[in-house]
């Protein structure tokens, strides 16, 4: 084994280690204390991590030029603490999904509607709020519900992160392999089940370039490719905090289908149901901004010259 090597798996070690105490830890403490904690922390790491700051700011002058730089880094600072906390509260709730009692759910009946046509559910959804919590949730509420989800490049951890999933009732669909991906979801909606799918990240290969926040954006079309192979029903939902009377609330809220728009062209329709999705998931952001991860590099990719000469593959002006 070479030293790299030896220095990777010491690293992936140690990281697991440290999960695994900060899962129990997490079990043991409120959820007052946890806020307070990951909020601390989150804004300490915020000071030190200048990179990924740097990157919250270039996205957020992007998306909000007619803000001045101190809101921005408001935005920037409280989206931090949000992470802080988010992070310790998502591990209470995976040893303990019982104690996941403050939240209200918001136009469920758009989702039990969608059920009842059999087809199964895709449940288009952000990197938003506290996301994971959505589908705890809805598992601990009795649907069966899916997640696709990236594996982590460290397998036992990521094993270890699965057994929590699997008790409190989320299956997991890996990203890749990707024939076993797609199988998956396939298999998922056949037998009317929910996949959870995010579509608000940079997607530089595959996917279509359309308008986020004014700039164009590569966008995975997974979701949409799927509603039109399988039939299934598409809802919106995403989850979110708000603080009511000194309480910290989650909300998750549904939407109603979202039919897929028609064309004559396959790719056509695809890039049109695109665009209308991401103009819904960038609504969401806007009224909660400090709650969606700015230090992801959203705008990374952008066409070249050879993607522009491909018809419908980037909205147009």
């Amino acid at each position: 084994m070479s030293e790299k090597e030896r220095k990777k798996v010491f690293k992936r070690a140690t990281g697991l280690v440290f999960l695994k105490f900060f899962v129990w830890l997490s079990g043991l403490m409120s959820i007052s204390v946890i806020y307070s904690i990951g909020g601390f922390l989150g804004r300490l790491v915020s000071f030190f991590v200048s990179k990924h700051t740097k990157n919250a700011m270039e996205s957020l002058t992007i998306a909000y030029p007619e803000k001045s730089i101190q809101e921005k880094k408001k935005i920037i600072i409280d989206s931090f603490v949000f992470m802080g906390q988010s992070a310790f509260e998502l591990l209470k709730f995976s040893r303990n999904p019982d104690e996941f009692t403050n939240i209200c759910i918001e136009n469920k009946e758009h989702l039990d509607k969608a059920l009842q046509t059999g087809r199964g559910v895709i449940v288009v959804t952000a990197h938003l709020g506290n996301f994971p919590l959505m589908s705890l949730k809805l598992a601990k509420l009795g649907y069966n519900v899916n997640i696709v989800a990236r594996p982590m490049r460290d397998p036992k951890a990521e094993e270890y992160l699965s057994v929590l999933r699997d008790k409190s009732g989320m299956k997991t669909i890996h990203s890749y392999p990707r024939k076993e991906c797609i199988s998956s979801i396939l298999k998922a909606l056949r037998n009317n089940e929910i996949v959870i799918i995010q579509m608000d990240q940079n997607f530089g290969t595959g996917g279509v370039w359309v308008k986020f926040y004014g700039k164009l954006a590569a966008t995975p079309v997974g979701a949409v490719v799927f509603a039109l192979r399988s039939n299934a029903v598409v809802v919106p939902g995403y989850i979110y905090r708000t603080t009511e009377n000194g309480k910290v609330v989650q909300h998750i809220r549904f939407e109603k289908e979202e039919e897929m728009i028609s064309s004559s062209d396959k790719n056509e329709t695809i890039l049109l149901n695109v665009i209308k999705l991401t103009g819904v998931i960038e609504k969401w952001i806007r009224a909660v901004p400090e709650q969606w991860s700015w230090i992801h590099k959203r705008w990374k990719s952008q066409p070249s010259d050879e993607i522009k000469k491909q018809k419908y593959k980037i909205e147009q002006s």
